[in-house]
C-alpha cells in the first residue's frame, strides 16, 4: 500500500468513525453565552468549526461597550478520542514518516506510537 493510499484510508476511517459516533448531535452550550467560561459543542461533520458571531457591543466609549467572548469548543460527552491531522501540499513521498528525505520528527513519534 502506498503512503497516499494509507493516508487516504486512515482519513476515511477516522472521518467515518467520527460521523458514525455522532448521529443527530445537537449543539450543547454551558455557561452564560458571551462569558469567558461558556462552552459549546459543534457538529463534528464540519471542521474547523464555523466562526461564532460577536455578541458584545462596541461603542465609542469603552465604559459603554459590552465585552463578549466566543464559547470554547469542547467535545460532547462520550465523544471518541480521534486525532485528525490535515496537511497540505507536502507530497506523500517527502516526509521521513513515509520514507522521504524531509525530517518530520513529530509525525515520526506519532507513527511510532501506533498511528
Amino acid at each position: 500500500m502506498s503512503a497516499n493510499q494509507w493516508i487516504t484510508s486512515v482519513s476515511v476511517v477516522a472521518l467515518g468513525t467520527l460521523l458514525a459516533c455522532e448521529p443527530g448531535l445537537t449543539q450543547q452550550t454551558t455557561g452564560v453565552p458571551g462569558s469567558p467560561s461558556a462552552t459549546t459543542t459543534i457538529d463534528g461533520r464540519y471542521l474547523p468549526p464555523p466562526p461564532q458571531p460577536f455578541q458584545g457591543e462596541i461603542n465609542l466609549n469603552a465604559d459603554q461597550s459590552k465585552p463578549a467572548w466566543p464559547a470554547r469548543v469542547v467535545p460532547p460527552k462520550d465523544a471518541p478520542n480521534i486525532l485528525l491531522i490535515m496537511t497540505d501540499d507536502v507530497g506523500f513521498g517527502a516526509p521521513s514518516t513515509f520514507g522521504g528525505v524531509i525530517p518530520t520528527p513529530a509525525l515520526d513519534r506519532i507513527a511510532a506510537n501506533g498511528l
